[in-house]
């Protein structure tokens, strides 16, 4: 049977005062430098003077006098971006730096991926990955696409990490003069960029990880080999097994059917 005697809550707890000589003993352990050890630290130091001190009392006392150390500060919290699929090319990008050995150091491709066709819209491949290379890397994806700027009331989203290249003002400048908007993925959340993510690991295991570079150059040209063989040939599953090229053209042929028919 269960039993009949349970707790009775009796109400808040009454608030219990300070001791007195506690307190004058943890100010005078805690002067000097010793005024940064927390209650554990304070607790030992009393005791090595021959006071008999529970550590938890020392911890209420701390607290009602405001002793404690602070928290360490982990930084602004940010909210992750909500998943994108773009319904047209030009509406939402992602960039991105990855490193490249050739043979004696690390280069680095900072490539510009449309999210709708899987397209490398711009790049940089650069002994540096520096804030000038990404803007350099954006600035030729809008003179590929665009010609010169963004247009006035077209949107276009540019998704990218809280890299130091990417929140540099020097970034910053260069995305706001040439129109585009930029948002932050969630720190150490490479899944809120898949798609440059995944072209990254597309790249790395289709060509950098069956070459063996003989020095920068060599896998600077091997890496325009790659882009003109990925974007006009490579099939895409999730584009219907063609490429990024076949895929835009199957729908620029598509709209034109459309506007025949209408």
């Amino acid at each position: 049977m269960k039993s009949s005697y349970f707790y009775r809550s009796l109400g808040p707890r009454c608030a219990r005062g300070l001791d007195g000589e506690l307190v004058e003993a943890i100010r005078r352990v805690r002067t000097g430098h010793a005024e940064v050890y927390g209650y554990r630290k304070v607790t030992a130091a009393l005791r090595a003077q021959g006071l008999v001190v529970n550590r938890k009392k020392v911890l209420r006392h701390l607290r009602a006098l405001g002793l404690l150390q602070p928290r360490r500060i982990k930084g602004e919290k940010w909210t992750r971006p909500a998943v994108v699929k773009p319904a047209e090319a030009n509406t939402y990008w992602e960039m991105d730096f990855t490193y490249v050995w050739t043979g004696s150091a690390n280069a680095y491709l900072c490539p510009v991926i449309d999210g709708w066709d899987r397209d490398v819209v711009g790049d940089v491949f650069s002994e540096r990955c520096r804030c000038q290379e990404a803007a350099q890397a954006l600035e030729r994806a809008v003179l590929a696409r665009f010609g010169a700027r963004v247009p006035e009331g077209h949107e276009l989203l540019l998704r990218i990490d809280r890299g130091p290249q990417f929140i540099a003002k020097r970034f910053k400048a260069a995305a706001k003069t040439l129109n585009v908007r930029l948002e932050y993925a969630g720190i150490q959340c490479p899944e809120d960029k898949p798609y440059v993510e995944s072209f990254n690991g597309k790249y790395k295991a289709e060509e950098v990880y069956r070459r063996e570079y003989r020095g920068f150059t060599e896998a600077q040209r091997s890496w325009q080999s790659y882009k003109t063989w990925y974007r006009q040939e490579r099939l895409h599953e999730s584009l219907g097994y063609r490429s990024p090229r076949a895929f835009r053209e199957a729908f620029q042929t598509g709209q034109k059917s459309k506007e025949c028919v209408a």
